[in-house]
């Protein structure tokens, strides 16, 4: 009953505009036949209300025979009552200025001295109207779409000629270490609300290591989905960049993973991409280097929202690259985006950003923003880990973790995981205590704890564990990292197969909190299931002996002869 509601409510919404718009331009064709021409100011309105109105009499035949999903109905209601206002402000300003038969002299020469304020009006007035039309027009198109663009033959061709990196394996793995109800801050924040409705929106989120900003981003991420969910006209298109993955760290893939994404969304064959794909002969050979920023800022201009969120841009290969790729499409200036950008505050970026992104659109993760999400993650974590649950059900143990922990983390997400998963491995109560009050005041020196508490026999394991997470050119799975670990690379390469490790898992064991293991998504419908090992955090590359080693091992790596391709 209430979406019959709703439908019979848009129709009459547009059988009024039409109505209206009809008066205007009666008024406007009565002015030409009486003077012999309308005013300059007026042509272009005078071309416009009619394409308005053809362009409503079908959407509203549409409507009429259920063509019309409720998401894009309800996307039209706010497009409609636009329209009405700008018409109705519009008919106001010509009540004002063109004069009528019965005028007196001195009336016409008021209105006449009034019309000449209001160029400007209704210059605005027409270019809002136009963007409308352009969303109605847009709504039309997708109502009468056969496009399936997930399955269409020459998409997926296009696509896997674009060879984009899948950035949904990072939102999907960072939305499992969400907590629950964490985020909500800044979900319910003015920032994020004027982000999502004010056009040509930027937003920079910047924070220090391990404050949460990935996880944040999935957040952030889930909820714009859910916003754009059913309404064709709102796109969502989104790039995590990722140290653990080279392709992930290159700001040209992301543009062609943008476009892969917004070409999954289109309602037709977008005529900039398809231009591309023919002009490389059929994808026979790859496009130069900025025409896929050219088709990427062609695609979006087809649709009347377009949400972009790049995460953690500081973990990008190509700094310079993607800071000159984030100012160009800055200076699109397109009305219809929104986009929302993370990193750490390192200097280039903070440069680079603040030429286009206004102070107050710029936000910092301190710890009083994001404790409240951290005490929810301990909170959790003493609730159902199996090793940590044992203190969590002694009231004043589980205080006075909770109490410790904040204390030092300071906002730090990653400082507070580290911190628990000693916690976790402590027996007794005295040991506990001792831990709680001597915890690494900050993630270095967390880091060197763990690197120290390793064994000596494990030591020599860890440290090539690290090594090759931290060069490898790809992912690695758990059972070729069980056997690369043991390859001697100052020996030239020498390979003992007696020292390869028994259990690929014991990885994770030896590493504790450095590593982590995932499922690689992509393989799972084959049944192949592939586990990968990855470095834990971007922090932990960079922690003695890995980062500080950087340049000897690169040497040493590419000297080996069997070095992982």
């Amino acid at each position: 009953m209430a979406e019959a509601l709703a439908t019979v409510g848009v129709v009459a919404s547009i059988v009024q505009l039409v109505d209206f718009s009809a008066r205007v331009v009666g008024r406007l064709e009565q002015f030409h036949s009486s003077v012999g021409e309308v005013p300059k100011s007026l042509r272009h309105i005078n071309t416009e209300l009619p394409v308005l109105s053809t362009t409503l009499h079908q959407i509203r035949q549409a409507i009429e025979v259920d063509s019309v999903g409720n998401g894009t109905r309800d996307a039209l209601v706010p497009v409609i009552d636009g329209c009405q206002e700008q018409i109705e402000q519009l008919d106001a300003i010509l009540e004002k200025t063109l004069p009528v038969i019965n005028d007196s002299w001195r009336t016409k020469s008021k209105k006449a001295i009034v019309s000449l304020h209001q160029d400007d009006k209704v210059e605005n007035i027409t270019k809002i109207l136009r963007n409308y039309i352009a969303t109605l027009t847009f709504y039309l198109a997708a109502v009468s779409s056969t496009l399936q663009p997930l399955t269409d033959a020459k998409l997926a061709k296009i696509r896997q000629w674009l060879s984009a990196p899948d950035p949904s394996t990072n939102y999907q793995k960072a939305l499992k270490q969400r907590q629950d109800d964490t985020g909500l801050w800044f979900l319910e924040s003015d920032q994020y609300t004027r982000w999502k409705a004010d056009a040509a929106s930027f937003l920079w989120l910047h924070g220090i290591p391990g404050c949460g900003k990935t996880i944040l981003s999935s957040t952030i991420l889930e909820n714009v989905l859910q916003h754009c969910n059913g309404d064709p006209g709102k796109v969502v298109t989104y790039f995590f960049f990722d140290f653990n993955d080279l392709q992930k760290q290159n700001p040209e893939l992301m543009v062609r993973s943008l476009i892969c994404q917004l070409s999954q969304q289109c309602v037709r064959i977008p005529t900039s991409l398809d231009t591309s794909f023919s002009s490389c002969e059929n994808g026979q050979r790859q496009p130069s280097l900025y025409a896929p920023l050219e088709v990427l800022q062609q695609m979006m201009q087809e649709f009347p929202h377009v949400y972009i969120v790049l995460d953690a841009l500081d973990e990008c290969s190509e700094q310079a690259e993607l800071t000159n790729i984030l100012e160009t499409m800055s200076a699109w200036q397109l009305q219809n985006s929104h986009t929302l950008l993370t990193s750490r505050r390192e200097r280039d970026i903070e440069r680079s950003l603040e030429t286009f992104i206004r102070q107050q659109n710029i936000l910092c993760l301190q710890s009083e923003l994001v404790d409240g999400d951290v005490q929810k993650y301990v909170q959790q974590r003493l609730s159902d880990d199996k090793q940590l649950s044992r203190w969590g059900r002694h009231r004043a143990l589980r205080q006075d973790i909770e109490a410790a922990l904040m204390k030092g983390a300071q906002g730090m997400f990653r400082w507070a995981v580290c911190q628990l998963d000693t916690l976790g491995e402590c027996r007794t109560r005295a040991s506990l205590r001792r831990s709680l009050g001597t915890l690494p005041p900050t993630l270095d020196k967390t880091y060197d704890r763990i690197l120290s508490a390793i064994s000596k026999p494990d030591s020599q394991y860890a440290v090539s564990i690290l090594r090759w997470l931290t060069f490898s050119a790809r992912p690695l799975l758990v059972d070729e990292l069980a056997e690369i670990v043991v390859i001697n690379l100052e020996d030239e390469a020498k390979f003992d197969r007696e020292e390869v490790l028994e259990d690929p898992l014991d990885v994770l064991n030896i590493c504790s909190s450095l590593v982590t293991m995932t499922t690689d998504e992509k393989d799972r419908e084959t049944g192949s299931a592939r586990q990968i090992v990855a470095l834990a955090h971007y922090s932990v590359k960079e922690l003695s002996p890995v980062g500080q080693s950087r340049k000897r091992l690169s040497g040493t790596l590419q000297h080996a002869t069997c070095c992982v391709p």
